[in-house]
C-alpha cells in the first residue's frame, strides 16, 4: 500500500510539472467554478483556482508526501497501524490542497483545521509525553491561525461575499 501511493503521488507530482510550465509562460490562471446545489435564487458553489504558484506547491507537497511513503515502507513496515499512519499523510496532503486551490474562505477554514487536526494527530503517532507536548503546541500554533482566518471571515461579511479574490 505505501508504494501505490509513493508511485501515484509521484506520478502526479510529475504530471503537474507540465500544467505550470504553460501558465508560467503565458501568465495564465484559471478560476472554475462547480456549481452543485441550487435553491430558489441562492446557489452554492465550489471556486478552484488554478494558478503557477499554487501548482508547484502542491507538485512539491505531493512530491514530499511520495517520498514519506516510500520511506515509510521500509522504516515502519512492521507497525501495527501503518495503514492509519497512511491514511493520517492522505488527509495532510488533501487539507493541503483544499489550502492551495480553494479561494472560498470557508473551505479556507476547513483546510486549515483539518490541517491542523491531522498534524496534531501525526506528531503523537507514537504516544509518549514528548510527542504530546509537541502536539499541543502545534495545537496552539494552529488556533493562531484560526484567530486570522475568522479575522479574515469578518472583513468578507461586511464586504458581503466569501471569494477571497475580491478582498
Amino acid at each position: 500500500m505505501p508504494l501505490f501511493f509513493s508511485k501515484l503521488f509521484i506520478f502526479f507530482s510529475i504530471f503537474m510539472v507540465f500544467p505550470t510550465i504553460w501558465f508560467s509562460i503565458n501568465y495564465k490562471y484559471l478560476i472554475v467554478e462547480w456549481r452543485f446545489l441550487n435553491i430558489s435564487s441562492c446557489q452554492f458553489s465550489l471556486p478552484i483556482i488554478i494558478d503557477p504558484v499554487g501548482i508547484i506547491f502542491s507538485c512539491v507537497v505531493l512530491f514530499i508526501s511520495s517520498n514519506v511513503f516510500y520511506f515509510a515502507r521500509r522504516y515502519i513496515e512492521d507497525e501495527i497501524f501503518i495503514r492509519r499512519f497512511m491514511f493520517l499523510i492522505i488527509l495532510f496532503v488533501l487539507s493541503i490542497n483544499l489550502l492551495i486551490f480553494i479561494p472560498h474562505i470557508i473551505s479556507l477554514l476547513i483546510g486549515w483545521d483539518g490541517l491542523g487536526i491531522v498534524s496534531f494527530l501525526l506528531v503523537i503517532y507514537y504516544q509518549n509525553p514528548k510527542s504530546l507536548g509537541a502536539g499541543i503546541i502545534t495545537a496552539l500554533t494552529n488556533r493562531i491561525g484560526d484567530v486570522f482566518i475568522l479575522l479574515s471571515i469578518g472583513i468578507c461579511l461586511s464586504q458581503g461575499h466569501w471569494f477571497i479574490l475580491d478582498m
